[in-house]
Parts: structure tokens; C-alpha cells; sequence
């Protein structure tokens, strides 16, 4: 199971929105847990988060899309994996309010509310 994500705007990001970004995805990042889980073979078996090349986007005026395989060895695991992407995607669309979203987990939509102001997986 994956999670895809896709930002549609006219315009092109601004370099502080590819920064912001870019630190974003820093922060969320499970590296870490990556390699721990390569040493011990112990923990989620995690993906890095993965941000597809401008030359593979589906649509002209795609500013961000990607796909992340979510972590799967546990059902407790996956939504732990989901919890955390969505909570990556919330802040990077904090970034890109005006951008036209679109998250979903395979066939199910992950609902933006607006309520909370984050993409919310339980839904």
C-alpha cells in the first residue's frame, strides 16, 4: 500500500516554498529507522519519502507529487506510517494554501479538514 500525493497551482513553487518544503521533509524523515531496522532487522520497515521528479509529473501544472509506500510488517505499523505522512503533507500544504491537493492511500481518499487544517487519515 502506497500513499500518493499530488499539488496542482498555475504557478511554479517559489524558492522559500521549495525550501520550506525541503526542510519539511527533513524533519519528517525516517532514515534513522531505515538504517536501525537494516542493522537489527527489528522496527518498521519503512520507505523515505519519495518526491517524483519534475520529468515524471502527471499533469503541466503539478507543483509537488509523489508516491510513498507505506510501512506494512503491522496494521499498527501502517497507520503509524500514514499518521506520519499525513501529518508530512499537512505541513507542506501549510506551505502551498493555494494549491489544488490530492492524497490518497490507493482508491481512499485522505480528507482535508478544514476544521483542523490537516489531511486526516480516520475519515
Amino acid at each position: 500500500m502506497s500513499i500518493y500525493d499530488t499539488a496542482i497551482r498555475c504557478r511554479p513553487m517559489t524558492d522559500a516554498e521549495r525550501q520550506a518544503v525541503w526542510v519539511t521533509l527533513k524533519r519528517y524523515s525516517v532514515e534513522d529507522q531505515i538504517r536501525e531496522r537494516e542493522r537489527t532487522g527489528e522496527g518498521p520497515n519503512w520507505e523515505s519519502f519519495c518526491v517524483y521528479d519534475r520529468t515524471d509529473w502527471t499533469e503541466p501544472d503539478v507543483i509537488f507529487e509523489g508516491a510513498t509506500r507505506l510501512p506494512d510488517n503491522s496494521d499498527v505499523v501502517c497507520w503509524v506510517g500514514l499518521q506520519h505522512w499525513c501529518g508530512a503533507l499537512t505541513d507542506i500544504r501549510r506551505f502551498l494554501p493555494d494549491a489544488v491537493w490530492s492524497v490518497h492511500v490507493e482508491d481512499h481518499e485522505i480528507a482535508w479538514d478544514e476544521q483542523t487544517q490537516a489531511f486526516d487519515p480516520s475519515a
